[in-house]
């Protein structure tokens, strides 16, 4: 049996867990739609079972056997505060949701480290998506090759390809960057990663949880149609003021929270000096000088219903040379006011935000200069029913865009060179979406059905969309669950792609219909869990350059051409534009197979993470007739994953990457243009030949020390340590009769220390 303190420290914990959930009467809990949750509590260290913990959510308690296995009977639906304490360890407050069997890992009150784990779980409870990916917030930072950070983690998932030059962005399953919207408690955030992909833009330490959904989500979500990414925040220390941060030989960050008039604050900055260094050691005629910066400010109520949210970042990257000059910057803030309210069996979710964002790039006398002030609202209501619920919700988004273009406008489609330098203005437009949901489930739990159904209208293009969606999903064991989901997508137009638009060709939103079927398998013989999802998708009126005379269609740095310049334009065309004229007459295509197997031993984990994907496009049919690859088509992507404690400090970690190399278009010759007194390259077949693929070996090692006035960590994570020269890209002499290949990242070692209190 637990000793006194141990049930007066439960009391303690559980009081502050959940303190802000109203209870409701026992006739009002018996209507409600209860199910059982289930794991076992084990030793962090040893991984031994750990036996009489107390394990609770609200007004529910029970003990953990002798082989520390435990099942609480009538836990409710979504997310909860589930406590454990027990004799000799630190409290722990987990969230979690019912239907997956839990390991919970507590840590002796003599022994606490900084030992963080990563957590990935697919969604069990029978609502949601097909292929869905929980990421916890206590194990997040610790991933070979994550550089310490949260959200780098996401590229380590199946579905998502490898980007080239470790660029920021995610690709899903066939989808371009820029068809995957990030949200951070509800606020749409323009971009995931700063410059370069070095570092992401919200710091792990104030993340709750993530969740990744590479395609086929519900009718709550829009203006996309690729994946979400969706990122709650942590609530700040109630009991103290704490102050931590981490120096690395990238960046520098420090952060501060504590009680504040009965809430909670949290507070943070981030700082890289990455120029600093370079401009101390510069490298002959060039001088090359990237820096980020990023800070964030939280605020939540005594209640917690209300919280306030305002965070930024700012990136920049200077190039100078003897002949030329380039200074590009992107900045964005956010500043949102969240509000939740629970009463019996209705919640409701209302987020106002406030936004602006600035690119800029400046060469020489050539200007790209953007602005965009966002006012938007999202609004959820949901009742919990008998077997189900009902939601509804509004999403209104307005946006004023300013845009400022110095340089030779692009050439017509019939090659006429327009005579005008460039282009200024502004537009004004307002998107309003409205969706319901409703989820029903029946045969004992064991099969639901959840449609939905998204109505929008996009104020830049002036169009209305109607978006079905469904899912459905069957359980038959607690152990196996099976997923299916259908339904249509639209994306508004980029307010980039409409600087130069065709006469009588206006622009319009893009489409696309996705459809998914996949299962979870939970072994205990195994010790983890099995995930395999087979996807589809159509896509039509899709964006694409308008080929002219002046612009071979396969011409280097065209989307045509393959290779590092169309890849990286794949990353910057929602900020900065493609300086080009489009029209709706793409399409494309995608469909593959995804799987992961992960296991646990002990507190070891790892997983290995495969995709077979393939992404198809057709450009302007005037130029192109038939489907090509996508410029970021990979067939084959391989990740094997494992971190393992090797004592009680010290954690070790590798990472092995594998990926088909991204398509490019031959040149097969050459001719000299007399006019141009220069050599102009034949292009072969479209995207029909691929670089060579990609092997990239990352190791991590962790050592921490336990304090009593906080935790040191020290850790080293290097990236590419074989230094592997893996192809970006192709470049030819003056001639084109001969090639070499551009080289991606070398070997990229993050030597950092961190201190959290």
């Amino acid at each position: 049996m637990p000793s006194p303190i141990a049930r007066c420290t439960f009391w303690i914990t559980s009081l502050l867990a959940v303190a802000h959930a109203a209870r409701a009467d026992a006739d009002e809990l018996a209507q409600r739609d209860r199910s059982s949750l289930s794991g076992s509590v084990v030793d962090e260290a040893t991984g031994d079972p750990v036996a009489g913990a107390i394990v609770a959510t609200g007004s529910l308690e029970t003990t953990t056997a002798a082989d520390g296995r435990f099942e609480l009977a009538g836990v409710p639906s979504g997310w909860i505060d589930l406590v454990v304490v027990a004799d000799g360890y630190e409290p722990l407050v987990e969230r979690a949701r019912r239907g997956v069997p839990l390991r919970l890992l507590v840590v002796s009150s003599g022994e606490l480290g900084d030992s963080e784990l990563i957590t990935i779980e697919e969604k069990r409870e029978l609502t949601g998506q097909a292929a869905s990916y929980d990421v916890g917030r206590d194990v997040v930072r610790t991933l070979p090759g994550s550089g310490n950070d949260a959200l780098k983690s996401l590229q380590s998932l199946p579905g998502a390809a490898r980007v080239p030059f470790g660029l920021g962005g995610l690709v899903l399953r066939g989808f371009a960057p820029r068809d995957t919207n990030v949200f951070l408690d509800g606020i749409e955030v323009p971009i995931l990663y700063h410059f370069g992909g070095l570092a992401s833009f919200f710091p792990s330490t104030m993340i709750e949880s993530m969740e990744l959904v590479s395609s086929g989500y519900g009718a709550r979500y829009g203006r996309g149609q690729g994946g979400i990414v969706d990122i709650r925040s942590r609530p700040g220390r109630t009991d103290r003021w704490a102050v931590g941060g981490e120096v690395s030989l990238l960046d520098a960050s420090v952060r501060a929270e504590g009680p504040v008039g009965g809430g909670n604050v949290s507070l943070g900055v981030r700082r890289s000096f990455v120029d600093a260094v370079l401009a101390a050691a510069p490298a002959g005629d060039l001088a090359l000088a990237p820096r980020y910066l990023d800070s964030q400010l939280r605020w939540q109520s005594r209640s917690g219903k209300l919280t306030g949210l305002v965070f930024g970042a700012d990136d920049g990257l200077a190039l100078a040379t003897t002949t030329t000059t380039l200074d590009a910057r992107q900045s964005f803030v956010r500043a949102g006011l969240r509000y939740t309210e629970r009463r019996d069996d209705l919640q409701l979710s209302v987020v106002p935000w406030l936004g602006f964002d600035r690119s800029a790039i400046i060469a020489d006398e050539n200007q790209v200069i953007r602005s965009n002030v966002t006012a938007a609202v999202r609004a959820t209501v949901q009742r919990d029913v008998p077997h189900g619920f009902v939601a509804a919700g509004l999403d209104v988004q307005s946006n004023r865009y300013g845009y400022k273009l110095v340089a030779d406008a692009p050439a017509l489609p019939t090659g006429t060179m327009p005579l005008s330098p460039g282009v200024e203005g502004s537009r004004w437009s307002a998107d309003l979406g409205m969706w319901t949901e409703v989820l029903h489930r029946f045969a004992g739990d064991k099969l639901a059905i959840q449609p939905g159904l998204r109505g929008e209208r996009f104020g830049l293009t002036r169009e209305w969309a109607l978006d079905p969606r469904i899912t459905f999903r069957q359980q038959p064991t607690a152990n196996v669950t099976f997923a299916q989901s259908i339904g249509r997508y639209h994306q508004p137009a980029l307010a980039t792609s409409v600087d130069y638009q065709l006469p009588g060709e206006p622009f319009r939103a893009s489409r696309a219909w996705q459809a998914s079927a996949g299962i979870n398998v939970v072994s205990s013989k195994l010790g983890g869990d099995i995930t395999a999802n087979a996807f589809g998708a159509s896509l039509h009126d899709l964006p694409v350059d308008v080929v002219s005379g002046a612009t071979p269609y396969a011409s280097p740095g065209s989307a045509a051409a393959g290779g590092a310049a169309a890849a990286s334009r794949q990353f910057t065309e929602e900020q900065l534009g493609s300086y080009s004229y489009r029209a709706n007459r793409g399409r494309g295509r995608t469909y593959g197979f995804e799987t992961m197997i992960r296991r646990r031993v002990g507190v070891a984990q790892g997983w290995v993470a495969y995709t077979f994907a393939r992404s198809y496009r057709q450009g302007d049919p005037w130029a192109l007739e038939t489907y090509a690859p996508y410029v970021l088509d990979q067939p084959h992507v391989l990740t094997a994953l494992a971190t393992v404690p090797v004592g009680p400090r010290w954690r070790i970690g590798a990472r092995l990457r594998y990926a088909s190399g991204n398509p490019i278009t031959p040149t097969v010759g050459s001719y000299m243009d007399t006019g141009l007194q220069e050599y102009v390259p034949l292009s072969g077949r479209v995207l029909s030949e691929r670089l060579p693929a990609f092997v990239q070996l990352d190791i991590r090692i962790d050592r921490s020390w336990k304090r009593r006035w906080g935790t040191l960590k020290l850790f080293l994570d290097v990236q590419n340590v074989t230094n592997r020269l893996n192809p970006e890209g192709v470049s030819y002499n003056f001639d084109y009769s001969s090639k070499q290949y551009t080289r991606g990242l070398p070997v990229f070692p993050s030597f950092g220390l961190e201190y959290a209190p």
